[in-house]
């Protein structure tokens, strides 16, 4: 089974795993996977792809163009360095929540000294930069520890004009539905929406949760969010376990994607970064 942190990467030619669990002929390993331009990504899709753009998602579910990005809008690209992952902005519009992986790279650098989050919103492209020296994590070793740490959250260096923040939901039910909304597949921007379900609890520490869900994720959607139907903010997209990578098949614990769950140790970081950008802007 390998375990895929689900961002790409625009350098190399070929993918780069870092393996958490010793490969094992036959048996399930852990790994995390960064995709490059040349050799597509991993993709763990649980039984076929059913993700949808965010236009199709509108239409399926009746949303006016208003709607969609009031609920689904403040999810975006992150690049960092040669790394591209998904952030989304959580609580306020100068505030994003990512994957850590996507910010730190196997050795416990920042992948840059300069990463960026792009989002559309107010009619334009925006993009702003992460001020990296605010940032809270679960680790800054994202590879060397389990999942449940692999989160970060990111004051901006100027907000998002006219986004629409996803607020804190009160916790995930597992078993429960859920929307997966992603920025990238592969080194390319290419939103989507998904209603997808949060199966089983993998594990617990940090006051979260890791939940296996069997939504559809490929590289890039590393950091994207789990989201209730209302659009509030239930979690983060971690990675996937699985014995077949790139190929469809129904879910099962030697098949799934997973994420953590937005409390303890990642609600209280949110919090605190909120906080103090209010508290910056209220000091000017």
């Amino acid at each position: 089974m390998r375990r895929g942190g689900l961002f790409s990467t625009m350098r190399g030619l070929f993918p780069v795993m870092v393996a958490l669990i010793a490969p094992v002929t036959g048996h399930a390993v852990e790994r995390k996977n960064a995709a490059t331009v040349s050799i597509s990504s991993s993709a763990i899709m649980i039984d076929g792809d059913d993700r949808l753009t965010p236009a199709d998602y509108a239409r399926a579910n009746r949303l006016s163009t208003a709607q969609l990005a009031t609920r689904f809008g403040a999810t975006g690209i992150v690049s960092c360095g040669g790394a591209v992952g998904t952030g989304q902005l959580v609580g306020a519009d100068n505030v994003v929540v990512t994957a850590a992986h996507v910010l730190f790279a196997p050795d416990g650098k920042a992948r840059a000294s300069s990463c960026v989050f792009a989002l559309d919103a107010g009619g334009r492209r925006q993009v702003v930069e992460l001020r990296l020296d605010g940032v809270i994590s679960g680790s800054r070793s994202p590879y060397a520890f389990p999942a449940i740490r692999d989160w970060a959250v990111a004051p901006l260096a100027a907000p998002v004009a006219g986004a629409h923040p996803y607020r804190l939901a009160r916790t995930m039910k597992v078993p429960g539905a859920i929307v997966l909304a992603a920025a990238a597949r592969g080194t390319h921007e290419n939103p989507s929406l998904q209603d997808c379900r949060a199966r089983q609890v993998t594990a617990e520490g940090e006051g979260m949760r890791e939940v296996a869900i069997d939504c559809d994720a490929e590289g890039g959607a590393s950091g994207a969010a789990l989201l209730d139907r209302q659009g509030d903010f239930l979690g983060v997209y971690v990675g996937f376990r699985s014995t077949h990578p790139g190929t469809a098949g129904p879910f099962s614990m030697q098949h799934y994607n997973f994420g953590v769950t937005a409390d303890g140790d990642l609600r209280q970081a949110v919090t605190e970064v909120v906080n103090r950008g209010r508290q910056l802007s209220a000091n000017r």
